[in-house]
């Protein structure tokens, strides 16, 4: 178990720094009950990757990495089917190759990106498009956390009812992930056109024909575009298309590489607004060509390379049946925002005037230019607590705003605006990895099981060990007064 006091710790945005005071990577679980034995009064929080834009990960006491506890054991059942028991660190890129070549299958569900560990993702709620998110398919996770009698460091088990429901989007705070177990898929691939669609209307008309689809509203011209995506039937779910390669290599050449170098180019070089409004409403159109379809292998359809390039990123979810409205309040808001409009309309004007934030987007008109497409995905409902389409019957949306431009202050700003506003008109759950602005109070109102995962939390963790000043604030924790640094 390597410990090094001291170091300073930085998550992917660059947003979040930290020196904890002692820092271990544990080899083994003993290693892993040993250490919190030892930091039983203190703070503990665990990362992975730390593809993460907020304060989650921080802490001044003990920070731990579980890079090391990334075995991968398959396993098939009397009915054919592959099970996964995965290391909490594992990362998914990992995770992936080894499914594929222990027994070529596949995970059930499929993130933007595969650099998180599987614990960070599931831990966050970290989803694909179309299907549920990964920690709705955990059967089982173990987790190192307290005896509720011995007070002293135990493995917990839960394989069902609300103590999984709980570990499958926990947020670190119900102890330290150490493995976790599921059932796979056979490997499958994805057919995937794209191009500009009408309204979104259409999109949303096609939802039944290409259930795995992402969309993007396009700012300053504020038309749509859409990766239309399915699985073929029969023998064609194994069947690559001739040019896929071909297909990966225009999205890693031109989309995940060159379009953000010039996005980099327009937003922290030149820095004008202008340039930025003119790219997308003159030349956006006659770059992205219209695509497909083709087959390739779903492990490589579903991702894109988003960290190559240091962004920062808030992720707001509305449920499906205001995923329009909620669409429209985005673009008049980010219009305010870039000063293209000089007045809000009568209709956004009444909504924020009814919650009481009509005079900050006034006092906001003109100080943040989005410059980034918008990016819609569909989530299935979860059985989670705490996930972002946990808890619910119906559908959400995911809806994505990133920024590469320094300062921050005007991206946070503009994300804080739209977290706390669709909050309270669209029932909007901010991602629990990414820039995340609610407090207590709003969050309990969009997670009614928030009280039973605070008891759950306190059960196996009483002294408040695994929670953080953000995680107090996020869930609504009362600030622990036992808990203090180790010495």
């Amino acid at each position: 178990m390597t410990h090094k006091p001291g170091a300073e710790i930085s998550n992917f945005g660059g947003n979040v720094r930290f020196r904890p005071k002692f820092f271990y990577a544990p080899r083994t679980e003993a290693e892993v009950l040993d250490i919190l034995d030892r930091h039983r009064s203190g703070t503990i929080r665990v990362f992975g990757a730390r593809h993460s834009w907020n304060p989650g990960i921080v802490s001044e006491d003990v920070s731990v990495d579980l890079r090391h506890l990334d075995r991968v054991e398959t396993t098939t059942d009397d009915e054919s089917r592959t099970w996964a028991t995965v290391g909490g660190g594992c990362p998914l890129k990992v995770l992936l190759q080894e499914l594929r070549a222990q027994a070529d299958v596949t995970l059930p569900s499929m993130g933007l990106i595969t650099e998180q560990s599987i614990a960070g993702a599931i831990s966050t709620g970290t989803h694909g498009s179309g299907r549920h998110s990964l920690s709705h398919y955990m059967e089982e996770v173990r987790i190192a956390a307290y005896d509720p009698d011995t007070g002293t460091a135990v493995i917990h088990t839960f394989s069902g009812g609300p103590e999984l429901r709980a570990a499958r989007c926990a947020i670190g705070c119900l102890g330290i992930i150490v493995s976790v177990r599921f059932a796979c898929v056979p490997r499958y691939v994805i057919a995937e056109q794209l191009g500009p669609r009408d309204d979104l209307d259409q999109i949303l008309d096609r939802v039944g024909e290409f259930p795995l689809q992402q969309f993007y509203l396009i700012p300053h011209l504020w038309s749509w575009y859409s990766q239309e995506r399915r699985v073929p039937d029969g023998p064609a779910r194994r069947r690559r298309s001739a040019w896929a390669i071909l297909y990966r290599w225009y999205w890693l050449a031109w989309l995940d590489v060159s379009f953000h170098l010039l996005l980099k180019l327009l937003t922290s070089v030149f820095r004008r607004q202008g340039l930025v409004i003119g790219f997308y409403r003159t030349w956006f159109p006659k770059l992205i060509l219209p695509l497909g379809p083709v087959a390739d292998w779903s492990e490589d359809q579903l991702v894109m390379e988003h960290e190559l390039f240091r962004h920062v990123e808030i992720e707001l979810f509305v449920p499906a049946s205001r995923v329009k409205a909620a669409a429209r309040y985005v673009q008049e808001v980010l219009e305010a925002f870039a000063g293209t409009t000089e007045t809000i309309s009568a209709e956004l004007g009444d909504q924020l005037e009814a919650i009481g934030w009509r005079s900050a987007l006034e006092e906001s008109m003109g100080t943040f230019t989005h410059h980034y497409p918008i990016c819609f995905r569909l989530v299935l409902p979860e059985d989670t607590m705490l996930s972002m389409a946990g808890g619910t019957v119906e559908p959400y949306y995911a809806i994505s705003f990133i920024s590469y431009t320094l300062p921050l202050e005007p991206f946070e700003t503009a994300a804080t605006f739209l977290a706390q506003t669709m909050a309270v008109l669209f029932d909007a759950r901010p991602h629990w990895g990414k820039y995340f602005p609610l407090t207590g109070d709003t969050v309990q109102a969009l997670y009614p099981e928030l009280s039973e995962f605070q008891a759950l939390c306190q059960r196996v963790d009483p002294a408040g060990v695994f929670r953080n000043p953000f995680v107090e604030r996020a869930l609504g924790f009362a600030p622990s007064t036992t808990r203090s640094p180790t010495p």
